[in-house]
């Protein structure tokens, strides 16, 4: 009766493995997609969603992390991320209502399927592998969102959009720096 527990629960453990494996590629697939979209972004409406669904997730994903970690890096980097991308939010919202080119109820309040698949994966992560899912989601997230504002602050139709993402592009390149360090430093 015992071993055929133990056997269950490997089962179920190595099954949970497979998943979490599955679960970071399709993170990483759509991270690639992401990126060649925000590399092609140049219409305000386009932008603002992006920029509004990008705040939302690392807002989101941050929630999760205080939640969930135990590392006291992950839990600062987590509680930045949510300061930040709420000021950031904030930003893109006075700028959306004093842009031309977008209707403020063009901007989405909840994040696209993509992302949410992300956080459901976040959420899914084994307890030991937590932190590592979180900071490689991180990376991908800032490195799609600074592509995103380079690229619009540098080929975007609207001015005021233009000036945010100028704003907000090195704040968002600190945050893509500090989760590549932590990443780097996360124990194996």
């Amino acid at each position: 009766m015992t071993d055929h527990k133990a056997t269950d629960r490997r089962n179920t453990q190595e099954a949970g493995g497979v998943k979490h494996t599955l679960n970071k590629a399709v993170d990483a697939a759509g991270g690639m997609v992401g990126q060649a979209d925000a590399a092609t972004t140049s219409k305000a409406d386009q932008f603002a969603q992006s920029a509004a669904i990008s705040d939302m997730y690392e807002i989101e994903s941050s929630r999760i992390a205080l939640d969930r970690t135990q590392n006291p890096s992950v839990r600062e980097a987590a509680q930045k991320m949510i300061d930040d991308h709420t000021d950031s939010s904030a930003k893109l919202e006075t700028a959306v209502r004093q842009s031309p080119k977008v209707k403020p109820s063009a901007v989405p309040n909840e994040p696209d399927k993509r992302r949410e698949t992300m956080l459901d994966h976040l959420r899914e992560a084994p307890a030991d592998e937590f932190d590592r899912t979180y900071l490689k989601q991180q990376v991908m997230a800032h490195e799609e969102a600074t592509r995103l504002m380079h690229n619009f602050r540098d080929e975007g139709d609207c001015q005021v959009l233009r000036s945010f993402a100028t704003e907000v592009s090195p704040i968002i390149e600190g945050h893509l720096d500090h989760m590549k360090r932590l990443e780097t430093n996360m124990p194996r």
